[in-house]
């Protein structure tokens, strides 16, 4: 999903010059949204030694149980 620099520039160029900055933005939101969730799923693989441990659930007491 990574482009020629260039290219995208070119491509950013005709799209302003006929279709007007709407669909310009819509363009880069589509790629740069596209980008950064395919870098974060790529990501979300990497080991993490700091991962924080969760509180264990507190046991259900039954106070009738315990009264004789």
């Amino acid at each position: 999903m990574f482009y020629n620099p260039y290219t995208l520039w070119q491509i950013y160029l005709a799209m302003s010059a006929f279709h007007g900055a709407y669909v310009t933005f819509s363009f880069f939101y589509w790629f740069l949204g596209s980008t950064f969730t395919t870098t974060m799923w790529l990501v979300s693989f990497v080991y993490n030694p700091y991962e924080v441990k969760q509180i264990e659930d507190k046991k259900e007491i039954n106070i009738l149980d315990e009264v004789d």
